[in-house]
């Protein structure tokens, strides 16, 4: 997995879940629905070149994780339970950049769900807080994360800018 420095967005081009399948499981009415997390390609692509205007920090566009909890659902080692070693994290994070996998998250499976399901054009744009290749934790102070956080809302306001100029 090559690594990604902390602050660098990543525009998602599909939301996987913990097996890298592009898809959002849930339980309905006690049924298992499976809804596919498809995201708009083009909107991507639009953000993506918004990115290059902007200059302002590393963008990529890859897949994004959706994990159901924190610690060992993101393969890490300082969490309550840990039944695996450093070398099963590593094993398992670098299968996830073998299946595009950019960053690791809880969120983007069910929005990209519920907007592919209800027909919405609709994008995933995150931020890194760390390098999961160097550790579980988050060291950076928070003036930083901030700063950081700023990083996908600067984007995501230059392309409505861009959008509203155009129309």
């Amino acid at each position: 997995m090559t690594s990604l420095e902390p602050g660098s967005v990543v525009i998602t081009r599909q939301a996987v879940d913990a097996y890298f399948k592009p898809e959002f499981e849930q339980v309905v009415l006690g049924k298992r629905v499976v809804r596919p997390t498809d995201l708009d390609e083009r909107l991507a692509q639009e953000l993506s070149e918004c990115a290059k205007d902007l200059r302002e920090f590393k963008t990529v566009v890859g897949n994004t994780m959706c994990t159901l909890d924190f610690y060992e659902g993101q393969g890490r080692l300082d969490g309550a339970l840990c039944c695996y070693t450093e070398r099963d994290k590593q094993a398992y994070l670098q299968a996830a950049h073998a299946a595009g996998v950019q960053n690791i998250e809880m969120e983007s499976s069910v929005f990209a769900a519920m907007c592919s399901a209800c027909g919405l054009r609709a994008a995933v744009v995150c931020v890194t807080l760390l390098d999961r290749l160097e550790g579980d934790q988050i060291c950076s102070p928070h003036n930083v994360l901030a700063e950081y956080q700023q990083r996908p809302q600067r984007l995501v306001v230059h392309f409505i800018k861009k959008c509203l100029v155009g129309a």
